[in-house]
């Protein structure tokens, strides 16, 4: 059976309102709920003009598992480049744990300059990320696993750390894939792989068989099977669509490769980038719509492809109304 899962977004939202927008998806049935950990937020102001919002996740995520009881709350996702050293991730996942026991994940990623310029730190090219996030996963799991860890690695080191308080196993690790490499990498070191709304078509041809290969290396997976799959739905519901579809469109700009290869962490030039999407990609890439079947149907495009969980990001008007929309039609479709 399919997951449903709920995105907190600390840029959208305040983390006051994203408090409340996780007791409404417990309520309307949600699995999961995913927050993002970004420094800055991806643009400077809201389509009614009011600023953006970057609340810090990790000083949020204990506050949303404390107002839930059952949903299962985690990163999506965090990038250990240079903002963190992993055993500081691996130190606050692990107390996470030990407060909420299995309800707790991590989403880690390749990241953004966004994450890194703000403080400094220069972005390395994606080789390197890919680099350092492999080395922060095994260095996470160790550290759970293992007492008084020594690691002397390309990027990190270790001398005699030990976690005292947690669980001996890390919480599931889920990885972010938009290309081959990373897809290769959560086959191999993941517990899960998670992308964002990627085509079907890429992801049946792209992006599982690379999870495949990983798994083939992987001293954890047997099979693809074994690898938790995740896609991100960008979505806007309102019974007006053009409302829903003015709500979502600070968000054009993560449809533009250049954001993407930009080394520019300032959410108003990265705003700026993304003036000029249009409407009708708007509308190609993410679900806007007055119509619950969209819902329905978006799901069951990515659940035929092969994915255990779908996460709706909803920019909607009313999140209530959307959590409603999502529990009379959309949950129940795939009871």
């Amino acid at each position: 059976m399919v997951r449903f899962g709920y995105f907190a977004s600390l840029e959208e939202f305040s983390p006051a309102a994203c408090l409340d927008q996780v007791e409404l998806a417990e309520a309307a049935g949600f699995d999961s709920v995913w927050v993002n950990d970004h420094f800055h937020p991806w643009f400077d102001h809201l389509a009614d003009g009011s600023p953006a919002h970057g609340g810090n996740c990790w000083t949020w995520l204990p506050a949303a598992l404390d107002r839930t009881e059952d949903v299962d709350i985690g990163t999506g996702v965090t990038a250990v480049i240079n903002r963190y050293h992993p055993a500081n991730v691996a130190h606050r996942l692990a107390t996470l744990a030990e407060l909420y026991p299995d309800r707790v994940f991590l989403g880690i990623g390749t990241g953004e300059s966004l994450n890194e310029v703000p403080l400094g730190n220069p972005l390395p090219d994606y080789g390197e990320r890919a680099r350092r996030t492999a080395e922060a996963i095994r260095m996470i799991r160790r550290l759970f696993a293992e007492e008084f860890v020594d690691h002397e690695g390309q990027f990190w080191t270790l001398d005699g750390a030990n976690l005292y308080t947690g669980p001996d196993e890390a919480p599931p690790i889920h990885v972010a894939a938009s290309g081959p490499t990373s897809a290769r990498m959560a086959g191999d070191l993941g517990d899960g792989l998670v992308t964002v709304y990627e085509p079907p078509e890429r992801v049946r041809e792209e992006l599982f068989p690379a999870a495949r290969d990983g798994v083939e290396k992987s001293a954890r997976n047997d099979s693809l099977d074994d690898v938790h799959r995740t896609v991100h739905v960008h979505c806007a519901y309102d019974e007006d669509e053009q409302a829903a579809l003015e709500e979502i469109r600070p968000w054009g700009l993560t449809l533009l490769d250049d954001v993407w290869s930009s080394d520019s962490a300032d959410p108003r030039e990265l705003q700026k980038m993304g003036e000029d999407v249009s409407d009708e990609r708007l509308r190609e890439a993410f679900v806007v719509t007055s119509d619950p079947q969209d819902l329905v149907e978006v799901t069951q495009t990515y659940v035929d492809v092969g994915f255990d969980e779908v996460v709706f990001q909803s920019s909607s008007p009313d999140q209530a109304a959307f959590c409603d929309v999502m529990a009379e039609d959309v949950l129940p479709a795939f009871e």
